[in-house]
């Protein structure tokens, strides 16, 4: 059951409808048990697994609560102990055949040189272990991870093993988030926003604009972008520029679209789950581009590597080995593979590069007063965006080869040959995307405008205000748009559910 099925469309209006009707302890129940049939609807033995780690993970904080004030020394061990269980699922289950495959790797290329030192060195072929990968433990193990260490740090546990469980299995952000706070989480839990008509608006507006992102731009960009980045022949710059830039718009669509159904899916719930994209691609520089996209990786990774590695309260070297650090960390999360981990490099090298720019710009006032201009500002958004194209080519490339050939098209001017790709397909993904910025143009005018979806500023102009609220209505502008979405995602509708790319991670 993926939220773009038709399984899912059955499952949370039922949730929803159970939920408004208990309260309580029944209420606590049904969202544990609903959340556990979400997860185990893909493989029934996942359900095991995150049964076992939930439960190791509050009994430990549990065992630190209980010695907090006794021995700091077997206070810090528990936490070693959580931490190492966590950390060792997450290892065993996302990075073990590629350890191991590195492992044998080097053993043969140092056995292969004619050092005599290495002569005694013994070499093995590399086991690949039939492991399959949990949906969704690397979110699962960031929030144990923060559940622990914010425990340790003086914060009272979760006394109720229910309530536990329904914070880690929470279905809304239980594959690709968002990464929830378990402080505010559990706050919303015990108060969920009341039942009305703005709370479902607000939720099915939400939805509807993941959906639309997911089923009408996402799926359709991300078969023009498969056919790009997985050619074995040398791409041209318009296949290859076709490639790289879909993918940025198909990762974002589809992640963002993502949180965007998981986000009303709670909202149908009354509980407001964390923003994780503010309009990232508008971002003026690097460091402003990761406080807008995953926003709550990005501060997962800020309060839980970044500062206590020390942060930027160290000096200029220590700091740019801090950022490099976490972000290398960053690309590793995201996969088990060198492409992952350069995509990392190229992050942690960027930022270090942005911090060096922002320190020029505070030394040399005219060059800042010409940066912080429009003009200066949308050549930071350019320049930002180009850098992240590039990044995203090692981020998408199932390896290295066909990453490096998309990056040669793109330098590739010689050749200016038709698209390889289908004219059809990229015809419809152009048009899907352009109705998708007047979708998102609606919704965001009745977000951050509300009093413009009646037209009452139109009318005004026209010199009768107090006629606004008679002709026009904030429900008939949201219903075109609905109806016009669902007709648009019932036209591009692939004939299978797409499983979403964050899933993998």
């Amino acid at each position: 059951m993926i939220f773009s099925s038709l399984q899912y469309l059955l499952f949370l209006p039922a949730v929803a409808f159970l939920y408004w009707r208990t309260s309580g302890l029944t209420r606590l129940i049904l969202v544990v048990v609903a959340s556990y049939f979400f997860y185990m609807s893909w493989l029934p033995v996942y359900g095991v697994l995150l049964f076992a780690m939930s439960t190791a993970t509050w009994l430990l904080a549990l065992a630190m609560e209980g010695v907090r004030n006794k021995s700091k020394a077997a206070e810090k061990l528990i936490l070693a102990v959580g931490l190492f269980l966590n950390l060792g699922c997450l290892c065993y289950y996302k990075y073990t055949n590629f350890f191991l495959s590195n492992i044998a790797y080097g053993l043969k290329l140092t056995k292969s040189t004619d050092v005599p030192i290495f002569s005694w060195v013994p070499t093995f072929d590399a086991p690949v272990l039939d492991v399959i990968l949990p949906l969704g433990i690397s979110f699962f193990v960031f929030e144990f991870v923060h559940y622990l260490v914010d425990i340790y740090r003086g914060d009272k546990p979760v006394k109720s093993w229910l309530e536990f469980a329904a914070f880690a299995a929470f279905f809304p952000s239980q594959i690709a988030g968002p990464i929830k706070r378990y402080q505010d989480f559990l706050s919303k839990l015990h108060k969920p926003e009341p039942w009305s008509s703005s709370l479902f608006n607000e939720g099915m507006s939400l939805m509807m604009q993941g959906f639309f992102k997911k089923v009408a731009i996402a799926d359709p960009i991300g078969s023009v972008v498969f056919v790009g980045f997985s050619s074995a022949t040398t791409l041209s710059f318009p296949d290859a520029l076709m490639a790289a830039v879909g993918f940025v718009i198909q990762v974002y669509c589809d992640f963002s679209g993502y949180t965007d159904i998981g986000r009303g899916s709670a909202l149908l719930l009354g509980i407001r789950l964390p923003e994780n994209f503010d309009l990232p691609y508008l971002a003026h520089d690097l460091s402003d581009f990761w406080r807008r996209w995953h926003m709550s990786l990005s501060y997962w990774l800020r309060d839980y590597v970044y500062i206590p590695l020390g942060g930027s309260r160290v000096n200029w070297l220590l700091n740019w080995r801090n950022l490099f650090i976490t972000m290398v960390a960053c690309g590793l999360w995201h996969g088990a593979d060198w492409h992952y981990v350069i995509f990392g490099c190229m992050q942690g090298f960027g930022l270090i590069v942005n911090n060096i720019w922002r320190k020029v710009l505070k030394s040399v006032a005219p060059l800042s007063t010409v940066c912080n201009t429009w003009v200066g500002k949308e050549l930071g958004t350019l320049t930002t965006m180009a850098f992240i194209t590039i990044s995203y080519v090692v981020f998408r490339a199932p390896d290295m080869l066909h990453g490096f050939n998309v990056l040669n098209g793109l330098v590739n001017f010689n050749d200016m040959s038709s698209l390889l790709l289908d004219p059809t397909l990229r015809s419809g993904c152009i048009y899907f995307l352009l109705a998708y910025l007047g979708y998102w143009g609606v919704i965001e005018i009745m977000k951050r405008k509300p009093n413009w979806t009646n037209f009452t500023w139109l009318i005004g102009l026209a010199g009768r205000p107090e006629a606004a609220s008679k002709l026009f209505f904030p429900s008939t502008i949201r219903l075109a748009a609905w109806t016009a979405a669902v007709m648009l995602m019932i036209a591009a509708k692939p004939i299978a559910p797409v499983p979403f790319v964050y899933f993998q991670f």
